[in-house]
């Protein structure tokens, strides 16, 4: 028993891993981006396919206006049991891994880019199929601008 739950471990921690694997076709290259006066603004969000109870991953520009930092207090959306937010890094024995990012403060007048094999939001514990063409709710919660609710297509990586 002890050999088939370390079995199903390893491939639910691939399966995250491959889920947000590094993709060129979505880095943000040269964009150039108008920060709002104030506040935050969230542009090119996109979700993952995913399966019921699976995994998928949300990639957005975050856009900090505010002269001030402001942290992400709370994520959630409707279609997963659990919402955080993920960093993919460089675990120094030729793997990769993911961590929670614990209070994430964004920086004030900077743009933050999630995409695949950096930054990126978690959804676990699917409670629905996530399939292309879908829409995924997020809602972002944060110490200062307070909430903030998007959709984000869903759509298979260099889409």
């Amino acid at each position: 028993m002890k050999n088939v739950l370390k079995y199903l471990a390893l491939i639910f921690i691939t399966l995250l891993v491959f889920s947000c694997a590094s993709d060129d076709s979505d880095q943000a290259g040269n964009i150039t981006y108008e920060l709002p006066d104030n506040g935050i603004a969230i542009e090119n969000a996109w979700a993952r396919p995913g399966r019921i109870n699976g995994v998928s991953a949300v990639y957005l520009d975050l856009l900090n206006g505010s002269t001030e930092s402001d942290t992400l207090i709370e994520l959630s959306a409707p279609v997963a049991g659990l919402v955080e937010l993920h960093e993919t890094f460089d675990r120094g024995d030729g793997m990769m891994g993911m961590r929670q990012v614990e209070e994430p403060v964004f920086p004030g007048r900077e743009v933050t880019v999630m995409k695949p094999g950096g930054l990126h939001i978690m959804l676990m514990q699917l409670i629905q199929p996530l399939n292309e063409g879908d829409e995924v709710t997020l809602t972002l919660n944060f110490t200062e601008a307070g909430e903030i609710t998007i959709t984000a297509p869903v759509r298979s990586p260099g889409q």
